[in-house]
């Protein structure tokens, strides 16, 4: 079978979903039709309205990213989604992103289009970025390879920087010692042709121990404190009817300190993440609109106690695309990219890969009720060959607000550097491959939408390190099929939102579980108001998950993980709002990664200011 049942002591947990999903149609009443016309780009790297995206898309807006008062990016996603997150510390910590039970690896996080990427280990430092920069977040989740090639296996997570013209001003004290400002402002000239927008902020923390002493007795027990100076800008330009650019800019300082393998040792990383990119549409002919994408991020560290003292990640990326809506309902996608990677620390030689890539896609809408989505893509490197990769996706309206879609894609993940320096010096590694199929049923009655999924993924040529050869080789497979609920309504004056994932990654050659990803995965969360307050919970439950022994280096299971974030503001003046924060306020002690302590109860009094 194509989709096989996730496991039978999932379908009391999948019916009361079911029932739980059908019972938020009737509150369409009370829907706001405004809602449903928000527009995405990531799923088909053109402009759609939200509803017409056929892959699992999911926003996160700016005022979500308020009303969670989240501190850092991991936080955010942690509250507010059932993507399994793993962080091995506070503030700036390593965090890792496993989505639809890929690899971290496997999951493409982009700044404005622009690939946020260490070509090292293959991974985004997405940790360093700042909720203060964000003005929203785009999720798809599922294989997007051909769109955006390399590591788009498990989706894309897109960040859009901030994009405010009311100035604001926050300030914020709480438990751990932490302080943190952020302002935000901007302003626009020729009506709103000129557009120019800017934030910056200030976080320190003194931190907890980011390794468990109660479980590895040689793990110092210092706190570990952090400190982080971020900011962005962004530029706006309409030239013309059909002619506009825009620029932006993010750029962030972290200090984080750490606890390494050498008992009583500070162990400090500085890390600086850039962001620069270009984005200009131009419309050149009926119908045809010519767009220029030019983009680069960087990463550097020093680590003075680390296996690399310093190190640097570069990579640029420029591309233009052709696009032809031959009429309202068809649309014609031609592109070509260049992509340019490099990294050289000071324990490791240099190393610098070119992809170049070519791709075509077709969206439209051929007869009455139907929608497709077709696309091709060819990637050609210098040291891992050529990947072409694929999707396909049909939907149905088969109601009024109702969508059934099915949808196949093939993808591939690059090789990382550190995966290539540890290969055989007469091997050279392939590309890891993907194939995803997928069936959704989706409703939108606008403030009410309802999307649940069946997948299935299948992974060959899996890099794994061989602990005899001590080589990196193209020998593991991988497998997943699950089931997801995403949804969201208003409920009495408030709305009520939640993401569960059901899961069952696992290594296809010895049918043991992936690391650090939980088959259940559930996240709920509720904002209202009442009496001028605004006020809310988010509840995150992580299941039971295979890791790492962090004394004897065997394979252990993490217990579950539940945790309550509660929120509370209100405006106070036209001006002046206050608000509140208890992170995990149950107290739960449970770590997200073996050895590493859980992040504690801690709270947050916030003081923020938007002068009229």
């Amino acid at each position: 079978m194509l989709f096989p049942l996730y496991r039978p002591r999932a379908l009391p947990v999948l019916s009361c979903l079911t029932v739980a999903a059908s019972a938020l149609v009737p509150v369409v009443a009370r829907a706001q039709a405004g809602d449903a016309q928000r527009i995405v780009v990531s799923a088909a790297r053109s402009e759609q309205a939200l509803p017409e995206a056929l892959p699992s898309t999911r926003i996160i807006t700016r005022a979500e990213i308020d009303d969670s008062q989240a501190a850092d990016l991991p936080g955010l996603l942690r509250a507010l989604t059932s993507i399994d997150v793993a962080q091995t510390g506070p503030l700036g910590s390593q965090a890792s992103l496993f989505l639809r039970g890929a690899d971290s690896r496997q999951t493409l996080v982009l700044i404005d289009g622009v690939p946020l990427s260490r070509a090292d280990f293959g991974t985004a430092s997405w940790q360093h970025l700042s909720p203060d920069q964000i003005e929203r977040i785009e999720i798809v989740r599922g294989n997007l390879s051909s769109l955006y090639g390399a590591q788009a296996v498990g989706g894309v997570v897109q960040v859009i920087t901030r994009r405010a013209l009311a100035p604001e001003a926050t300030l914020s004290f709480g438990s751990h010692g932490v302080q943190r400002a952020a302002a935000a402002g901007g302003a626009q000239w020729n009506g709103d042709a000129t557009r120019l927008s800017a934030s910056l902020s200030w976080h320190r923390t003194d931190g907890y121990s980011a390794r468990d002493a109660s479980v590895d007795p040689a793990a110092n027990p210092d706190r570990d404190a952090a400190r982080q100076v971020a900011g962005s800008a962004r530029l706006e330009q309409s030239w013309a009817v059909g002619h506009r650019t825009q620029l932006h800019l993010v750029a962030t300082r972290s200090r984080s300190e750490y606890d390494g393998f050498t008992p009583g040792l500070a162990d400090v990383l500085h890390t600086r993440v850039e962001s620069a990119g270009v984005e200009s549409r131009h419309a050149i002919g009926t119908g045809l609109e010519l767009g220029v994408d030019l983009g680069q991020t960087s990463e550097r560290f020093e680590d003075p106690t680390g296996f690399a003292t310093n190190g640097r990640n570069r990579v640029r990326q420029g591309g233009a695309q052709i696009a032809w809506k031959a009429s309202a309902d068809h649309e014609w996608q031609v592109g070509l990219e260049a992509r340019r990677e490099r990294f050289a620390d000071s324990g490791t030689p240099s190393r610098e890969r070119r992809t170049d890539s070519a791709r075509v896609a077709w969206l439209a809408r051929p007869a009455d009720r139907w929608h497709v989505q077709f696309a091709l893509r060819s990637d050609d490197s210098n040291d891992f060959g050529r990947a072409t990769t694929g999707l396909a996706a049909l939907a149905y309206d088969w109601a009024p607000g109702w969508k059934l879609s099915a949808q196949w894609a093939s993808g591939f993940s690059a090789p990382s550097f550190l995966d290539q320096l540890f290969a055989h010096p007469t091997t050279m590694l392939k590309a890891e491959r993907s194939r995803q199929a997928e069936l959704a049923l989706q409703w939108n009655g606008g403030a009410t939408q309802l999307r649940t999924a069946l997948f299935a993924q299948r992974q060959r040529d899996r890099i794994a390190f061989d602990p005899v050869t001590f080589e990196s080789t193209n020998i593991a497979r991988a497998k997943n099929r699950g089931i997801e609920l995403l949804a969201q309504t208003a409920l009495a004056s408030g709305t009520l939102g939640g993401e569960v994932t059901l899961q069952d990654p696992r290594d296809a050659d010895t049918d043991t579980p992936l690391k650090r990803r939980a088959r259940q995965s559930i996240a709920l969360r509720y904002q209202a108001t009442w009496a001028g307050w605004h006020g809310g919970a988010a509840l995150r439950h992580t299941g039971k998950r295979l890791d790492t022994d962090p004394l004897t280096f065997a394979d252990a299971y993490n217990p579950s993980r539940t945790t309550i974030d509660l929120t509370l503001a209100r405006q106070v003046t036209p001006v002046w709002r206050v608000a509140a924060k208890i992170d995990n306020a149950t107290g739960s002690r449970r770590p997200e990664v073996l050895g590493y302590t859980a992040p504690p109860r801690a709270w947050l009094l916030s003081l923020q200011a938007t002068p009229r």
